[in-house]
């Protein structure tokens, strides 16, 4: 009988120990798990969303001289300072089923080139021209400052009650930061 009272207490240890290491394996697998998850998140290249707090935008017509006339122009009026080279601009002209998207700016003067519009087949951009801090090689987009883009109000194209819709799109994260509607007058 002593030994049975010895493979007794013997098992009991040897269940007490893989007890024990069952439970240090499972939470070495936690830490891992839970490791991994946190050490996946890279902050440093998170890009925040810039913030435009307020923006107006207005339709001036005329003759289509130069980039003067027949102008979109979305002026900044308050929250961050935005870089032009981050910025895509969207112009959409619904009663015309027309459109545009600009990238790759700024531009050196007032010209777009080819391969800065996607524009469809009814040229809702005039002659390619844009202004303000996304011509002339550039500068911050903040308070103050505008956006303009030259659109193609000549043959019918925008008609006075026409709805004028422009969307800016901070690119590197791919949100809205302004969208405004305009009615031409």
């Amino acid at each position: 009988m002593p030994d049975r009272a010895r493979l007794e207490s013997s098992q009991r240890a040897t269940t007490a120990v893989v007890g024990v290491v069952l439970l240090t394996g499972l939470t070495v697998a936690l830490v891992a798990v839970v490791a991994g998850a946190v050490g996946g998140i890279d902050t440093g290249r998170l890009t925040p969303t810039p913030s435009v707090a307020h923006s107006t935008a207005t339709f001036e017509t005329g003759p289509s001289v130069g980039c003067g006339e027949n102008v979109v122009r979305v002026t900044h009026e308050g929250g961050d300072p935005i870089e032009p080279e981050t910025l895509a601009i969207v112009v959409s002209l619904p009663a015309r089923d027309a459109s545009a998207r600009i990238r790759g700016l700024p531009v050196a003067g007032t010209q777009l080139a080819d391969e800065n519009v996607v524009d469809d087949d009814h040229n809702a951009v005039y002659d390619n021209c844009v202004g303000g801090v996304v011509a002339d090689g550039g500068r911050r987009w903040s308070a103050g400052t505008a956006v303009a883009i030259q659109l193609n109000a000549g043959g019918g194209t925008i008609r006075p009650g026409d709805s004028i819709e422009v969307t800016i799109v901070h690119e590197p994260t791919g949100s809205v930061v302004v969208r405004e509607t305009i009615t031409a007058a």
